[in-house]
């Protein structure tokens, strides 16, 4: 066999995957190490019983608890995500603080429908990723019952399906672990405002309860952009002898809006406004969750998690019209009606087309779980049944924009039924894993899941109704191993498989030639692969001195056969695709220092995203002359390659604290520049922001505090791409003008302040 020279890429990933392994394998002096006791449980599967701690998960799991998402002063859990945890990006593209797009490890959770999605989010042993499109709506969340929250790395086939680059874990409080009550009042600039409440109790004979709820309401920092959103979660709960079960509901409801990207030249003179109005999303949404845990003998242990969730999205927003776009252009050329014919067909009236979305799913499953410790094994055996239904249907009128660029109906023109989609979906997934203790300091893990999901789709209106039926099937395996060569250096590695079922938004937006405009259109399609990828990490865990951590992980992630929507016009038209094979790789470095009166985190990531195939990615911009070709090595979009992240915060006296964070972000391509034919659109540019918080212990139980986001005001983007613009400058273009290519911010947030008090009584 012929060997092949290492790229230079690959040559310093080789020699970097053996840093951390050779530097744990040196002596450390164990007499001036005080190990601190193991408090963070990682559940290797989403149902409890498969449990490990932290430090001999093999890989670099993150934990953090509720109180350390109260101290950090952070506006919400996608920006909790962004501040605090290694290897994740924001990218704030719709301008509401609840439709954020984040990324871990260069792949993207996000609550945009045509987001290419690489993780799966689960709510108390729940997959709570949305069936239509795999988005995570955060605006859904029971945020103040967030007991805890782990970031699980890797493609670990035992969280199923669309575990490409990781799991977000979300753990809800009851009345055992969360008793006595809080409740968390505060008011920040752009109106915003926010009541929180949470109380827990428990009875005699094993049982708990839990309630909270959380309502929020602001004015927006960008023009034209209020939101509003209201949630509320209950538990109830018995643990009695070998058996503890909890039934728990959540309900929640928004009215979001978010009025995306902006054009340059507007951006530059305005950066808060908004190109055109309004982009609103209602979301309501319902799970109700049943747990039971059973203890069979003192090494046998079954677990339950059965649940019902519903959702209901109702979309709208103003979209400028295609044929008026061509019809600017042409009006003036031979043979075109004239600029001036209120007769034209694109005359300046009908410049708009008002779309319109509603989306219902609902799920029923199951998922049953038998553990059995037996010498040095602890085996796991599991099953999980779902089943769902998605109703979507799209509507659309000719409409125009006002002076304001405001869309305003036309009188007299119908709301007309463009697409109706009834769509059915069925998952199984069967599982087993093995943790195996090897020796005294050293842990194996075995794991493989099969999934199976067939999709049923029936397409129509105003068509007959057409049926199409896909099926996927996939056994993934994992394997990772961790050694302590002492007590305070662990060595870990791994090497898992996911995948990534298309959803059925994917599969009925397909066809080049009959592009579907998201969230609107759809159509039956061709066949889509299912994406599969790989992941090998290597990393070590060291505690140098105590009150000291220090982790450092080495990543490669492939996918085969990945999705993205290509873009066909100047509106949101366009169509999935397989775009063959894509890699993540790159590196994470973080440190906690903790001493008397301070307590510091930093963290490091470096992240090197490439494709590796060779093809193009549609877009307004790409043309015949012009495409947006991509190759092996090419650097995908809106992914920074460096991320820093700082916190300090310091007890100045026995009841103040006051702190801040600095996180800075390295500079990304502009999506629709990938291949660097479109000079003009640049890259973001990185930036660094600074915030601040201070909070005052007035009483036992009572606590004020002042947060600044942004202290120094700095100006920036998070997300820019290409596209045609029809108000450059906010002007309407004129007739017989020729519509140029501009560039499209997400302009990041300015200075904020918040102010609020908290009461805690346990």
């Amino acid at each position: 066999m012929t060997k092949t020279p290492l790229r230079p890429g690959r040559r310093w990933l080789a020699a970097a995957c053996t840093f951390p392994l050779a530097a744990v394998a040196q002596a450390v002096d164990t007499d001036k190490v005080h190990r601190l006791p193991v408090v963070e449980v990682v559940h290797q599967a989403p149902l409890p019983g498969l449990d490990v701690s932290v430090e001999q998960y093999p890989g670099n799991a993150q934990m953090r608890s509720d109180a350390q998402i109260e101290h950090s002063g952070t506006a919400n859990l996608a920006d909790f995500l962004n501040r605090s945890m290694p290897s994740v990006s924001a990218a704030d593209i719709q301008g509401s603080p609840y439709q954020i797009d984040l990324s871990y490890r260069g792949h993207r959770l996000s609550p945009l429908l045509g987001s290419p999605q690489g993780l799966s989010v689960y709510l108390d042993s729940v997959r709570i990723n949305q069936p239509l499109g795999d988005v995570m709506d955060w605006d859904l969340v029971p945020e103040m019952a967030l007991a805890d929250v782990a970031l699980i790395p890797g493609s670990n086939p035992l969280y199923g399906l669309n575990t490409l680059g990781g799991a977000l874990v979300l753990g809800t409080k009851s009345g055992l672990t969360h008793p006595g009550t809080e409740v968390d009042v505060s008011f920040g600039s752009h109106a915003r405002k926010r009541v929180e409440f949470g109380h827990g109790a428990q009875w005699g004979e094993g049982w708990h309860g839990y309630a909270a709820g959380t309502w929020f309401e602001e004015d927006g920092w960008r023009e034209r952009s209020p939101g509003h959103l209201g949630n509320a979660f209950l538990k109830l709960g018995r643990n009695l002898g070998g058996t503890s079960w909890a039934l728990s509901y959540s309900y929640g409801r928004s009215n979001l809006i978010g009025n995306g990207l902006l054009n340059q030249s507007l951006y530059d003179t305005q950066p808060r406004a908004g190109y055109t109005f309004y982009d609103q999303t209602r979301n309501q949404g319902q799970l109700l969750n049943f747990q039971l845990t059973q203890s069979l003998t003192p090494n046998d242990q079954i677990a339950l998690v059965a649940w019902h969730r519903t959702s209901r999205r109702t979309g709208s927003n103003g979209d400028v019209n295609e044929d008026w776009a061509e019809w600017i252009e042409d009006c003036e050329k031979p043979g075109a009606p004239r600029c001036t014919d209120p007769a034209a067909p694109g005359y300046m009236h009908h410049n708009a087309v008002l779309n319109v979305s509603q989306a219902r799913h609902a799920e029923t499953g199951a998922t049953l779980q038998w553990t059995r410790q037996s010498g040095a094994h602890q085996f796991a055996l599991g099953a999980e049944l779902a089943r769902g239904k998605s109703d979507y249907d799209q509507y659309q009128q000719e409409a125009f924009f006002d002076a304001n660029r405001v869309t305003q109906t036309v009188p007299g023109e119908a709301l007309e039924h463009e697409v109706s989609l009834r769509g059915r979906s069925t998952r199984l997934g069967l599982f087993a894993a093995d943790t195996i203790s090897l020796a005294e300091h050293t842990q194996l893990s075995l794991s493989a899941r099969w999934n199976y999901s067939r999709v049923r789709n029936d397409l129509g209106h105003p068509a007959p109704y057409e049926r199409e039926t896909f099926s996927y099937s996939k056994l993934n395996p994992a394997i990772g191993i961790t050694h302590a060569f002492t007590p305070a250096a662990i060595g870990f590695a791994s090497l898992s498989q996911g995948t990534r079922m298309p959803t059925s938004l994917e599969l009925g937006c397909a066809d080049p030639a009959k592009p579907c405009t998201l969230p609107t259109g759809l159509q039956a399609d061709p066949y889509l692969k299912q994406v599969i990828t790989r992941t090998l990490e290597f990393g070590a865990r060291l505690r140098p001195a105590e009150g000291v951590q220090l982790t450092g992980a080495l990543f490669r992630s492939e996918s085969n056969d990945d999705i993205a929507f290509m873009r066909s016009g100047i509106a949101q038209a366009g169509f999935f695709n397989n775009i063959g094979k894509t890699r993540r790789q790159g590196l994470e470095l973080s440190a906690r220092v903790q001493r008397s009166h301070w307590d510091m985190r930093a963290s490091y990531g470096y992240l090197d995203a490439t494709y590796q195939s060779s093809g193009v990615l549609f877009g307004p911009l790409s043309t015949a002359s012009k495409p947006n070709a991509f190759h092996p090595g090419t650097r995908m979009a809106a992914l920074p390659r460096h991320v820093f992240k700082l916190s300090v915060d310091w007890r100045a006296t026995p009841r103040v604290v006051v702190g801040g964070d600095w996180l800075a972000m390295g500079s990304q391509v502009a999506a629709g520049n990938e291949g660097g034919s479109r000079p003009k659109l640049g890259d973001v540019a990185g930036y660094g922001l600074l915030n601040a918080r201070v909070s005052w212990q007035i009483s036992q139980g009572w606590k004020a505090y002042l947060r600044i986001n942004n202290l120094l005001d700095r100006r920036y983007v998070t997300y820019a791409t290409g596209n045609e613009d029809a108000f450059p400058g906010g002007v309407v273009v004129r007739p017989g003008d020729d519509m140029g290519s501009a560039r499209f911010v997400a302009p990041g947030m300015g200075r904020g302040f918040t102010v609020g008090m908290r009461y805690e009584w346990r």
